[in-house]
């Protein structure tokens, strides 16, 4: 879901109360504020869903999206569970979180925007698709598939099918780079 070190910020999140800090949507920390039609805790699948209208909210980055998934590893090996904390607690570590529908992440850097992005915590990558817009002041980079390796500050766009189509404003280039 923290739609990014490479674009921004460490993109989509570490949701609940109690989540290791490598999750989140922002690089500012702090507290994640959540907002959704319904929240279902799944213990047995150590899943939670954000279903309706999703807006998440860590410092100054923003994730909306119609549905979000967030899986988690389970506990570290041979390691007791700790008392709950939050909606997830003792479900362990963030692998996974998939946003669905209308996802939009924004930071004060930069928007992106797409059908679906997922972030996977273990290779620390992000990935977009469908209809993916990313904007950085006035230039826009539009394609069918948007993966960020956080880490590597390495971003790769692809058009699918099609062609990828960018639009760079020299005079906002010269404005940025003094």
């Amino acid at each position: 879901m923290a739609l990014l070190k490479a674009a921004g910020a460490g993109l989509f999140l570490g949701l609940m109360m109690g989540l290791p800090a490598q999750a989140q949507i922002s690089s500012d920390g702090g507290p994640i504020y959540i907002n959704s039609e319904r929240t279902e805790s799944l213990e047995r699948e150590r899943k939670v869903l954000l279903v309706g209208n999703v807006d998440i909210r860590q410092g100054t980055a923003r994730l909306r999206a119609d549905t979000v998934t967030i899986v988690f590893s389970g506990q570290p090996e041979g390691q007791a569970a700790p008392a709950a904390q939050g909606v997830a607690g003792g479900f362990g570590q963030v692998q996974s979180i998939l946003a669905e529908g209308n996802v939009y992440y924004v930071t004060p850097e930069l928007k992106a925007k797409g059908d679906r992005g997922n972030y996977e915590l273990a290779t620390d990558t992000i990935t977009m698709t469908g209809n993916v817009a990313l904007m950085r002041e006035r230039d826009v980079a539009e394609g069918q598939t948007l993966r960020m390796e956080v880490g590597n500050r390495r971003t790769t766009l692809e058009g699918g099918g099609g062609r990828t189509r960018m639009v760079i404003d020299p005079e906002n280039q010269s404005q940025s780079n003094p």
